[in-house]
Formats: structure tokens, C-alpha cells, sequence
């Protein structure tokens, strides 16, 4: 083998030190390594997105535990505090709040097709008043639905209930027993035996950096659910609650979450009147900019080094790749494969 590589003028590099060295055959190896892992990922997708859900969800709350040890909390007490506030709080939402307000949503869903289909009727009215041509019956067909798809709609609303209750349950199971380890998890971690103290100082800078925006971005989306939440029962527009929540979730999508997390809440309020969704459409313009664009940047303190450009592409790129959760995680995950093409590279 060795006479082969003198005679075509070729080595084989001895180490992965070697490999970095040698520019091209490194490129193609991590070019090709890349495709695999996507390619791994939309596999494994389903799983995966347990996972990260379970990572980040235990990194948000470990600040809290945190805090509490910093006050002289014993760590096992503070570990059980943090579990039943996660708790309590997940038995609410699951077994409460989100199933009353989607159970109020599907009861009233011809009611608000009917209102729908009604408003279309005298826009088009309107537009003709203002010669314009627009066909007879084309706004109204836009948004009309048969029975059927009706009663499919709120069949799927009753699964996803279900599917989020089941799956929440065994993500608060295995969130409890990772937080459980918060104590021990220094020690075992430099136990690792790749664990060296550059990769060391690398993952704590990260999983630093992860805490402060998923704890930050966990707040500021919290208060922009209420805010949404109180304004749209103030408004007297239906399913507040569940408008609140999809307005908590979609904030974790940078860019253009608050965007879709309007549309609903607009159609809503547009089905009680043009004058209730264009107060509700001021109402999202306002919680999104002020709690979005003003407070959330001072709270932040400094940034990621995540352009405005990568934001929207990291949010196509991982939403492609892991679907909707990928997309609420696009830029805590942008920061992991950064700092492992860091580490990779030094």
C-alpha cells in the first residue's frame, strides 16, 4: 500500500489533525458529511423534535433552579421547586386552558363561516358600488366551506388536543428526570472522555448564550399572549385564549411568527365586524413592535452575531428540515452548528 501511494505521488493524513490540513479533501468529506446529517435529520425528524423540545424546554428552566440555588436553596429542594412549577403549569395549559379554548373555537366554527361568508358578500356589494367589476359570488366562494370539511376541521382540532396532551405529558416526564440531574451534571460532563477543557469552555459559552435567549424570547412571548390574550377579550372577539396561545408560540419564530400568529386572530375579529379587526389589527401591531422590536433588544443585552438575513433563511432552512418546530428552535440551533463548525475548524 505504502509502495502504491510513493509511486502515484499520494498519502493518506495520519490524523484528523491532517485532514483539516489538507483544504480540499477536508471540504468534500464535511461537504458529504452535512448531506448525511440533513438527510439523518428529515429521517429521524419526528424524534428529533421530541428531543429538542425536551433540550430546550430543560434549558429555559434551568435559570430558575439557578437562581434558586444562588438563595441558598438546597439544590434537591430546588430541583423539586422547579419541577412542580413546571408541573402546575403544564397541567393548566394542557388540562385546562388550551382544550377549552380550542373546544370553544371548533363549537363556533359554521358560526364563524357564516359571518364570513356574509362580510364577503357586502365587500363585493361594496366594490361593485365603486365600479368594480368583481364576478358574482367570487369573494363569497373564497371563503366558503361545505359541511364536511366543517366537521373534518373540528375532528382534527379534537386529535390535535389529544396528540398535545399525550405528548407534553411524556415531555414533562423525562424534563423532570433530566432536571433532577442539573446537580451532578458539571461532574458527569467532565467526565466525558473527549471532554477536553477548549470543548469545555465552548459548550458552557453555548449553553450560556441558549439560556439567555430561550429564557428571554420565553418571557417576551409569554407577555405578548397576554397581551393578545387581554386585548382580544377586551375586543369581545372569540377564543381569546387560544389566540393568546398561538400568539405564545408562534413568537419563538423570529421574523415572521407574529405575522402568522395574526392571521387567525384577524380573521376572527373580522368576523365580528371590519371595526373589531382593524382594532385587532392595531392591537397585534402594537404588542408585536413594542414587546418585539423595543423591549425584547434592550432585555437581550447583546447579540448572537445572527444577521437579519440568516434569521430568515436558518427559519426556511430548519422548518424544511424538522417542520414547525424546527422553525420556533431555528436560532438557538443556527448557534449550536456555528459553534460546532467553530470547534471543528480551529
Amino acid at each position: 500500500m505504502n509502495t502504491i501511494l510513493k509511486n502515484t505521488n499520494l498519502r493518506l493524513p495520519d490524523s484528523l489533525g491532517a485532514i483539516g490540513r489538507e483544504r480540499p479533501l477536508a471540504a468534500l468529506v464535511c461537504t458529504a458529511a452535512v448531506f448525511l446529517v440533513i438527510g439523518g435529520m428529515r429521517v429521524a425528524a419526528p424524534l428529533l423534535t421530541q428531543v429538542l423540545i425536551i433540550a430546550f424546554a430543560t434549558i429555559t428552566l434551568s435559570p430558575i433552579y439557578d437562581w434558586l440555588v444562588r438563595r441558598r436553596v438546597p439544590p434537591a429542594l430546588a430541583v423539586a421547586a422547579v419541577i412542580a412549577l413546571m408541573a402546575t403549569t403544564c397541567v393548566y395549559i394542557v388540562g385546562f386552558a388550551l382544550p377549552r379554548g380550542i373546544w370553544e373555537f371548533s363549537r363556533n366554527i359554521a358560526l364563524y363561516h357564516r359571518q364570513l361568508v356574509g362580510l364577503a358578500g357586502t365587500v363585493a356589494d361594496w366594490l361593485r358600488e365603486q365600479d368594480i367589476d368583481v364576478p358574482k359570488g367570487l369573494l363569497e366562494s373564497a371563503v366558503s366551506l361545505d359541511s364536511a370539511q366543517i366537521a373534518g376541521t373540528v375532528r382534527a382540532l379534537g386529535g390535535l388536543a389529544g396528540k398535545i396532551t399525550m405528548n407534553v405529558l411524556l415531555d414533562v416526564i423525562v424534563i423532570a428526570f433530566l432536571l433532577a440531574e442539573l446537580p451532578s451534571l458539571p461532574r458527569k460532563v467532565r467526565r466525558i472522555p473527549f471532554m477536553t477543557e477548549a470543548r469545555l469552555a465552548v459548550l458552557t459559552r453555548f449553553s450560556r448564550d441558549v439560556r439567555h435567549y430561550m429564557a428571554i424570547k420565553a418571557a417576551i412571548s409569554a407577555l405578548t399572549g397576554l397581551s393578545i390574550w387581554l386585548g382580544l377579550k377586551l375586543l369581545g372577539v372569540d377564543s381569546p385564549v387560544l389566540l393568546g396561545f398561538v400568539a405564545f408560540f408562534l413568537n419563538f419564530i423570529p421574523g415572521i411568527g407574529s405575522v402568522m400568529a395574526a392571521v387567525p386572530g384577524l380573521l376572527l375579529a373580522l368576523a365580528s365586524g371590519v371595526e373589531t379587526a382593524a382594532w385587532a389589527g392595531v392591537l397585534y401591531l402594537a404588542a408585536n413592535q413594542l414587546l418585539g422590536n423595543v423591549i425584547e433588544p434592550r432585555i437581550m443585552g447583546r447579540g448572537f452575531g445572527v444577521s437579519p438575513a440568516l434569521v430568515l433563511l436558518s427559519v426556511l432552512f430548519w422548518g424544511w428540515v424538522l417542520g414547525p418546530v424546527g422553525m420556533l428552535f431555528a436560532i438557538p440551533l443556527t448557534m449550536a452548528v456555528r459553534g460546532t463548525l467553530a470547534e471543528m475548524w480551529r
